[in-house]
């Protein structure tokens, strides 16, 4: 089974800049202490983290791509930090002291007057400050709400590994947006695109709609490819392929093969939204021609990610363990 090529849909191609970012990009990470704290170079390097980026953000300047890669390598730093010690001690109450101090970092006003305490509080500050200043407070909010439910994502992961509970897939859908953090992509599209998503438009149904698509088109595509990791080696519960062999008692296989028809039935709503209801309603609107331009800058830089994801996903080496359902793993995104 196989989902339409992300790749062919979407422009995709590198960064002019992207050999510079293999070179220099984690020079931050390790001033940051972000490495070796949360995972060893061995393991770093298999994410293939600044080709990602690079992908995701063709058109990105330098400053900008690297405050990009920055971004992930934060996000990436707390998701592998999280299976080497909450989850390896099954540490819940740590987990969620970690995650309810990251807010005095990210403050919407003025400077932070806390004290970083580790790595991930530090390269988190450090990020903001430099994130920021240009921004609007609305999408400043966005940003600080988006970081804190990725973080929460980790800790309702563990929660769950706890618990020994599996979640339905309703559920699951919901909250694997959140630790993917789907809603910091965004957010990161408006920043690399140097500008933001007219408050209307962002708060409507048909975009708020294209964002849960465009999310669940990675995740749906990353849970297929990571279930070997996830759930045979590190003893994840949370991985959709997991959820839905349990939900339906079906097979690993079958439940990879539903996953894969369920990301492409969401492809096709993510088309609809964006080439029927988001027109429609930019002239509900009478959105003018600035706000227009707006929303095609980070509707564009949306495509560029999607494809580089699906490219990323496909070829990193930190994903290159056999997926189940019997698809070959070049076939499985294509």
């Amino acid at each position: 089974m196989s989902t339409p090529s992300l790749r062919a849909l979407y422009h995709w191609q590198g960064n002019p800049s992207v050999d510079l970012l293999n070179r220099e990009g984690d020079a931050w990470t390790y001033n940051m202490g972000l490495l070796p704290f949360t995972a060893d170079p061995d393991e770093w390097a298999a994410i293939g983290l600044a080709d990602c980026t690079a992908w995701c953000f063709p058109f990105a300047p330098e400053e900008e791509l690297f405050l990009a890669y920055h971004v992930f390598a934060w996000m990436f730093a707390l998701d592998l930090l999280f299976p080497r010690t909450f989850k390896a001690r099954r540490d819940l109450t740590g987990a969620r002291a970690l995650v309810d101090r990251l807010s005095l970092f990210m403050p919407l006003n003025g400077t932070s007057h806390a004290t970083p305490e580790h790595p991930i509080e530090r390269s988190l500050a450090d990020i903001w400050l430099r994130m920021t200043p240009t921004r609007s407070m609305p999408w400043k909010r966005n940003m600080r709400n988006a970081v804190m439910e990725y973080a929460d994502g980790q800790c309702w992961e563990l929660e769950c590994m706890c618990s020994g509970r599996i979640p339905d897939p309703a559920e699951y859908l919901v909250r694997r947006r959140g630790s993917f953090g789907g809603h910091v992509g965004i957010c990161l599209a408006e920043h690399v695109a140097g500008t933001e998503v007219p408050t209307r438009v962002r708060q409507s149904r048909p975009f708020r709609a294209l964002m849960d698509a465009w999310t669940d088109l990675q995740t749906l595509y990353n849970d297929v490819r990571s279930y070997r990791r996830e759930v045979e080696n590190e003893d994840e519960i949370c991985n959709f392929v997991l959820v839905f062999a349990r939900f339906l008692d079906v097979s690993v296989d079958e439940a990879a093969t539903l996953v894969t028809r369920l990301r492409a039935a969401r492809q096709s709503e993510y088309d609809h939204l964006e080439s029927v209801q988001l027109p429609d309603l930019c002239e509900q609107l009478q959105l003018n021609g600035s706000d227009r331009e707006q929303l095609s800058a980070v509707l564009e830089v949306m495509r560029c990610h999607l494809a580089a994801v699906d490219v990323w996903t496909t070829i990193a080496e930190r994903y290159q363990a056999p997926a189940p359902g019997g698809v070959p793993s070049t076939a499985l995104g294509s």
